[in-house]
């Protein structure tokens, strides 16, 4: 997919990666909505607009945790520029030693933030792409301990292999009409503020001995993403030193069910909602 002349939603865009990443979108000509619970996006979306003759940025503030925050964000977008063609999930959240919680909260917070959320927003964009018969492009940003667990990231490392796992799921949504490619990006320790100033100093040091990258070199993978036809439902590493590593993993294999769900959205202009029985699902 091209990506000039799209519009792109990205969560956690106000600083950082998902800054980067809009960055990264617009000067390649697309529009940009950023997503975040910081009131800074604003200030970046200003950024992006600065010096252009028109606005390629807006900010919407969002809760990626709350389905009606995801629901408004789309819902700018499609004010501000038009339908959705890519989603960017890259909103991301830290937890601490699992077993120094005192509760579940901020268990619970780390997996709905960085699996619950992707999940969830791939979900309605896939639903309006398949109801308005767009093509379309998701990109969830993993990371590489998802492939690694570490001893002190122990549920945010079993999100991040959810999200890769959910993301092979998705493999089959790029058969057909229209074709809707979810890709993942998993890079390595990245340099940024937020891992400086949250981090403590020790951790830090050890994420950085598994290998670093910058944010540029995590930008490029997801324009890559995007734009390279070949890949769906992969996860590209983003290691030091390397380029275009894509990782192979088991993906899902056509059974017939997204097709089904391509014809009734083609027919009925909807997608039906699959309901289980409640001892089926027990």
């Amino acid at each position: 997919m091209q990506i000039a002349g799209k519009v792109a939603v990205v969560t956690g865009g106000a600083r950082g990666i998902g800054r980067s990443i809009a960055e990264g979108l617009a000067a390649r000509g697309a529009r940009v909505v950023l997503g975040d619970i910081l009131d800074s996006g604003a200030e970046t979306a200003a950024a992006l607009n600065a010096g252009r003759d028109e606005a390629v940025a807006v900010f919407q503030r969002c809760d990626v945790c709350c389905t009606a925050d995801l629901e408004a964000l789309l819902a700018r977008a499609a004010e501000a520029f038009g339908p959705v063609d890519i989603m960017i999930n890259n909103a991301g959240q830290a937890n601490g030693l699992v077993w120094a919680e005192a509760d579940s909260a901020q268990l619970s917070r780390c997996v709905d933030v960085n699996l619950k959320a992707p999940i969830d927003g791939t979900r309605l964009v896939v639903r309006a792409l398949m109801t308005s018969r767009r093509p379309g492009c998701i990109v969830n940003v993993a990371s590489i301990l998802g492939f690694g667990p570490l001893e002190f990231a122990q549920v945010y490392s079993a999100s991040k292999a959810g999200l890769v796992n959910f993301t092979a799921s998705c493999a089959t949504l790029a058969l057909g009409d229209p074709c809707i490619r979810v890709n993942a990006v998993a890079p390595v320790y990245v340099d940024t503020a937020l891992t400086n100033h949250n981090v403590p100093p020790e951790v830090n040091r050890m994420l950085r001995d598994l290998g670093e990258v910058s944010i540029d070199d995590v930008v490029r993978q997801v324009v890559r993403c995007i734009e390279d036809e070949s890949l769906a439902g992969d996860t590209v590493k983003v290691l030091p030193g390397a380029s275009e590593v894509a990782h192979s993993v088991p993906k899902s294999k056509p059974l017939g069910l997204v097709d089904h769900l391509k014809e009734q959205a083609a027919t009925t202009g909807a997608i039906p909602a699959l309901e289980l029985d409640a001892d089926s699902a027990s």
